[in-house]
């Protein structure tokens, strides 16, 4: 989701596919890089959750990546001005851990065809608050 949302507000292609999700192209296995548009990105998360009255968020983030634990720091930071509870945890393989859960947010294929339930909230946020954006849509 920050990824996506980094990449809208950085002008970035995005691409919307068959099932509704946006995705980014950005390609990132294994690396993830503190960028000049991540503290926008949870600050539209924080705007975006709060509008929508949630009342408790947890963050699953890979911990093999690179500044992972940079990002735990930035989003705990955030949310002390979000209002909404919000955990984040390190784990050794995110993609696991989602797969078996409900209400997740994600658009990535692997967990969103095997998880209980889920929610696009890039596709949310980008299309609320992100109006000049790079969008392809394939359904067209």
């Amino acid at each position: 989701m920050i990824i996506s949302i980094e990449v809208g507000l950085s002008g970035g292609t995005l691409v919307i596919g068959s099932d509704g999700n946006i995705r980014d192209l950005a390609g990132l296995r294994g690396t993830y890089k503190i960028i000049d548009k991540t503290e926008e990105a949870l600050n539209l998360i924080g705007k975006f959750f709060n509008k929508y009255n949630a009342q408790n968020l947890k963050f699953y983030l890979d911990a093999p990546v690179s500044n992972s634990g940079n990002l735990k720091y930035r989003i705990l930071e955030h949310a002390k001005t979000w209002g909404i509870e919000t955990e984040v945890e390190l784990v050794k393989n995110a993609d696991v851990v989602l797969e078996k859960l409900d209400r997740v947010v994600s658009s990535d294929a692997v967990i969103v065809d095997k998880c209980i339930s889920y929610f696009n909230v890039a596709r949310g946020i980008i299309e609320e608050y992100i109006k000049e954006c790079n969008i392809i849509n394939l359904n067209k």
